[in-house]
């Protein structure tokens, strides 16, 4: 703990003495105005960017330190020039001092100690502090004396010219850092709800075959019991019961992964979306995957419908499959085209996925929607490629939206899908 502590000291230190060096520099570039020591120098339009950036440091530290900087710099600079005696320069370097140190003290007390902070509150702030500042220097500089209107209002535009280029400057250069970070996030977010709608979908049918494991188990055991009633070896009857044990075991590990994956994308975690954004999800994902080797693939979406879905991971995950059967249709064909379109029936949502590929015939056709069927595997290895299948996509839409999924399709001119949803089914919190 102690070595974090002196680590964050002196990280702002360093900060402190990067700030002073480049106000001190910057106070080189200036103009002399009004009275002879008056100048107006550049680096009051980076200080208020310093101290907008670096809003955990204290003000009168920061303020402190360009004080003793700054005017030592302008003060070699004078004695070398040898541009007035040495009891003017040191007035100059004195009242180049009492600015900053003014400065800081404004700042601090009507701005940095406030709990809340904004923007307008720091523009104001940052005026006053330039304002008043100027205006003790200059103070200073005549003795307390030859005020006059004029003053005021050269003190006063400059005041205002400069923190309004300075506070622009920083609020533009935070507003396009935010919309950085905010692009950054939102592609993290649609990877998240892209690997978040698989294992869902994985999840579920781990589920359906909990109950199938059980059956197994079940009949294993009863094998057993009918086994001890016949004249039949030990070996036959410990197989059996080994069997069931067996399976015991892998179903109590089928529940600890199932268990495992709900409590870490549990529906609770997750708050409803748009369908638009989840089409935006869904085909930017997509685009992104498939744009090395898929160049020439255009995903149009035509979207009708306006729903919020509380469950929307199942929705993810039949829209990308069957788009992404569109995408390997398209392989080797120019100018693919995949559309979405989707409308409103009332009762019903229906979406038709198609796409210009290479189609399929009839033996194909019936039975793509057969569990285990598959036409993608890699010719090398022998090894099936994997995703949730058209198979199960047809569970998801019957089981969990209460739907209809059918497809028409013709050799060479392409393939549609037709999905009908109940909306009823999508606006309800869909049973995990």
């Amino acid at each position: 703990m102690f070595k974090q502590t002196r680590f964050i000291m002196h990280e702002r230190y360093q900060r402190i003495l990067i700030a002073a060096t480049c106000i001190a520099l910057a106070s080189q570039v200036n103009f002399q105005t009004y009275t002879p020591g008056f100048i107006l120098t550049l680096s009051v339009f980076l200080l208020p960017v310093f101290l907008y950036f670096n809003a955990d440091l204290n003000p009168i530290q920061l303020t402190l330190a360009i004080a003793l900087a700054s005017p030592i710099f302008r003060g070699i600079l004078l004695f070398i020039g040898q541009d007035a005696s040495t009891t003017k320069i040191l007035q100059f370097i004195a009242t180049d001092m009492v600015f900053y140190l003014s400065y800081g003290i404004i700042y601090y007390l009507l701005y940095w100690r406030r709990g809340q902070r904004n923007n307008s509150s720091f523009l104001l702030t940052i005026i006053i502090c330039d304002y008043v500042s100027n205006l003790l220097e200059v103070s200073l500089l005549t003795g307390f004396s030859n005020y006059s209107y004029r003053l005021f209002q050269i003190l006063f535009v400059a005041a205002l010219v400069r923190s309004l280029c300075s506070c622009l400057l920083a609020f533009l250069y935070h507003y396009f850092t935010l919309m950085l970070r905010d692009e950054n996030h939102e592609q993290r977010y649609y990877h998240f709800i892209w690997v978040a709608s698989s294992v869902k979908s994985e999840v579920y049918f781990m589920q359906k075959n909990i109950t199938e494991i059980e059956n197994i188990m079940k009949n294993a055991y009863l094998l057993n019991q009918d086994l001890q009633k016949l004249d039949v070896g030990q070996k036959q009857k410990t197989m059996a019961l080994d069997i069931a044990r067996d399976v015991h075991e892998v179903k109590k590990d089928y529940q600890n992964v199932i268990r495992g994956l709900g409590d870490s994308f549990s529906d609770e975690q997750n708050e409803p979306m748009q369908l638009a954004d989840i089409l935006k999800v869904t085909t930017n994902y997509i685009r992104e995957s498939i744009k090395t080797k898929h160049q020439s693939v255009v995903i149009d979406v035509h979207n009708h419908v306006d729903l919020i879905i509380p469950n929307h991971y199942y929705v993810v995950s039949v829209i990308s499959n069957l788009i992404f059967n569109g995408v390997d249709a398209l392989e080797n064909i120019p100018n693919g085209k995949i559309r979405i379109t989707i409308t409103d029936d009332g009762s019903n949502v229906l979406i038709d996925i198609s796409d210009n590929g290479s189609g399929m015939d009839e033996q194909t056709l019936a039975m793509i929607f057969q569990p285990g069927f598959t036409t993608k595997f890699n010719e090398t290895t022998g090894n099936v490629y994997r995703g949730i299948g058209l198979s199960h996509v047809k569970i998801i839409v019957e089981e969990q939206f209460g739907g209809h999924i059918s497809v028409e399709s013709e050799l060479k001119k392409g393939t549609v899908f037709h999905l009908i949803l109940s909306k009823q089914k999508l606006l309800q919190e869909v049973a995990s």
